[in-house]
């Protein structure tokens, strides 16, 4: 039994929200997952799997599922679907026959291809209840988790790829064949992915208020504390924003942690593995442009004056990158790779025009988030994983990222189906040494920073 199981997360296949709760996520296993979903280790895809990897801790959303290798077709599935999955597949079924009857458009076709991606889910619950064999895990229905051996089955070249934990760790994949069959063929490809800017607890914004009082909220929480209901969007940008006086930051981050160097090390691996190119994005125009957004109530004094204090902020962060991304070019030279950053007006350029027509197809516009303060900065994290197409007309790329940026790499997938193939190795932020939070959630005392001089030796 896993630790955190042991300590009172998982009780009789319930996960303990009010013990594991964190930022909306539980703390999961591939063991506990498979009790939870009523799936014995024998019966799937990973009862050959070590301990050390079905017992690795992450967390995530609740959006996982057992899905079934059997087929999928016949009434004897059909039969097994419980009552209320029953009426769905009806529904289902009346739906698809009605978009068939309809006028042939896009938007039936690709609501057809919804309905029947849900019916495929619905038949191998069934068919998971029916016992059968081969079961696998998947998370929110695009990526399948696999062990290094299976990844390696998929792509060949991951044997070859050295970084820490790497048997242990899980790994959520989608589209790897398909990737490996372009590398086999000598076509061009490309890795693409990147760390976050930067973590909770390590940038405050502080709000300077008329009266001489300040506010202080942690940039990525928008939240003065943990577990504080209250966000800076709904207490200043809206309802207060005559009482502000200047918005400042302070970053605390002096070092990157060594989840932002791992995330480095495994896409220069990966590239240099598969003779691939690979781009890099710091992502601080994305975060400069969610800012914006929330500052869009204040007057433009204060919002000029709040993005160059942003930008001050921000530049010793960028400048970190730029020298953990310089010294693993030194290390990897046969990569070519492209860094982009805020600053490279050029590259932006050119990355905005070209995602232009992608972003503004109908089909895209529904799947961009609704919320107003999220939309420019949505554009980016959708789009970003088709760098290499739009810097270099590579087809063939691999994402690999945070189990975060699941949702990203499916829209970017779609927006680009037909141009470009995008596979996926995603993987989970480590959790800290708090126990119980991610080494991206974890307050600054647990964030395990690396110092220059150990750059190499992990």
């Amino acid at each position: 039994m896993d630790q955190f199981e042991m300590d009172g997360g998982f009780d009789g296949g319930v996960h303990n929200e009010e013990y594991f709760y964190i930022h909306g996520n539980d703390v999961y296993s591939t063991q506990s997952l498979l009790a939870s979903l009523g799936v014995k280790q024998e019966k799937s895809v990973y009862k050959n799997s070590s301990n050390d990897f079905v017992r690795w801790p992450f967390s995530a959303g609740e959006f996982f599922e057992a899905v079934s290798s059997a087929p999928l077709e016949g009434s004897d599935l059909e039969a097994l679907l419980q009552e209320g999955d029953k009426i769905e597949l009806e529904k289902i079924n009346s739906e698809i026959k009605g978009y068939k009857d309809s006028a042939s458009t896009v938007e039936n076709q690709d609501r057809i291809k919804e309905l029947r991606a849900r019916k495929k889910e619905l038949l191998s619950k069934a068919a998971v209840r029916a016992g059968s064999s081969d079961v696998s895990i998947y998370y929110k229905t695009f990526v399948q988790i696999n062990d290094s051996k299976m990844v390696e089955e998929k792509l060949p070249q991951f044997k070859d790829v050295r970084w820490p934990y790497k048997e242990q760790m899980p790994y959520f994949a989608a589209g790897l064949e398909d990737f490996a069959a372009a590398v086999a063929r000598g076509e061009p490809t490309a890795i693409t992915g990147g760390p976050c800017f930067f973590g909770e607890h390590e940038v405050d914004m502080v709000w300077t208020l008329k009266d001489g009082s300040k506010k202080v909220y942690d940039f990525t929480t928008r939240r003065r504390s943990a577990g504080d209901k209250i966000s800076l969007e709904a207490e200043f940008t809206k309802q207060n924003a005559r009482e502000v006086l200047d918005v400042s930051f302070e970053s605390h981050k002096s070092l990157l942690t060594t989840e932002e160097y791992d995330s480095v090390l495994y896409l220069f691996e990966l590239a240099h593995a598969t003779n691939s190119a690979l781009t890099l994005p710091i992502v601080d125009a994305s975060y400069q442009k969610y800012l914006d957004a929330m500052l869009e109530p204040l007057s433009i004094e204060l919002r000029v004056r709040a993005r160059k204090n942003f930008r001050k902020m921000a530049k010793p962060i960028i400048d970190m990158y730029r020298e953990l991304f310089e010294f693993f070019k030194q290390k990897y030279p046969d990569v070519k790779c492209e860094i982009m950053t805020g600053e490279d007006r050029e590259l932006l350029s050119l990355y905005y025009r070209k995602r232009e027509e992608y972003i503004e197809k109908p089909s895209t516009k529904r799947i961009i988030s609704g919320i107003k303060e999220k939309i420019e900065s949505v554009k980016d994290y959708i789009t970003l994983p088709a760098l290499p197409f739009y810097f270099w007309g590579i087809k063939n790329i691999l994402e690999v990222d945070y189990l975060g940026e699941t949702d990203s790499f499916w829209k970017c997938r779609k927006m680009h189906k037909g141009v470009m193939n995008l596979s996926a190795l995603l993987y989970p932020i480590k959790m800290s040494a708090d126990g119980w939070r991610t080494i991206f959630s974890t307050e600054l005392q647990y964030k395990e920073y690396i110092e220059r001089k150990d750059y190499g030796k992990r």
